[in-house]
């Protein structure tokens, strides 16, 4: 039997402020963010992406969500086939924890960048650009940053 030949991996990454995390930033935060990051993986013609749970859909050049990506990152190949995936996803979905459950999701710490970084390292054992998977991070560091994070957890 003959091998397939491995799949590219791509990362899309979309802006959920549509230009106004770069725009409003400054201002709210004392310093410039690119984007508010949201990001799926792509394998042959498949979008995986997190958003009240894991989800699939074939790829378009515009999501009827997102709209179109802001960035399309070329991540590199994998010879893992579309069972062992869907397995690995209803692996995720049924571990106990249920990490990427909607009732789970957690802005700062657990959100589709978490879950694209997962199935990266899963895929072809790599790992999301640091400027989209630590920026929550550096958002925690800021005064505001906090005041938001507060306000989120009090209003849960």
């Amino acid at each position: 039997m003959e091998e397939e030949p491995p799949a590219k991996v791509q990362v899309y990454v979309y802006d959920l402020s549509k230009g106004l995390a770069k725009l409003y930033s400054p201002m709210l935060l004392g310093f410039e963010i690119e984007a508010i990051y949201h990001t799926s993986v792509v394998v042959r013609g498949e979008e995986y992406y997190l958003d009240q749970g894991i989800k699939k859909l074939p790829v378009k050049q515009f999501h009827e969500k997102y709209g179109s990506p802001i960035e399309i990152i070329d991540i590199g190949e994998t010879y893992i086939d579309d069972s062992i995936i869907l397995e690995f996803i209803n692996d995720l979905n049924n571990h106990e924890e249920m990490k990427y459950h909607a009732q789970n999701y957690d802005l700062f710490k657990n959100n589709c960048n978490h879950f694209t970084n997962t199935m990266l390292e899963f895929l072809c054992d790599k790992k999301l650009n640091d400027k989209i998977l630590n920026l929550p991070e550096i958002v925690l560091k800021s005064p505001a940053g906090q005041m938001l994070q507060n306000m989120i957890q009090n209003n849960a």
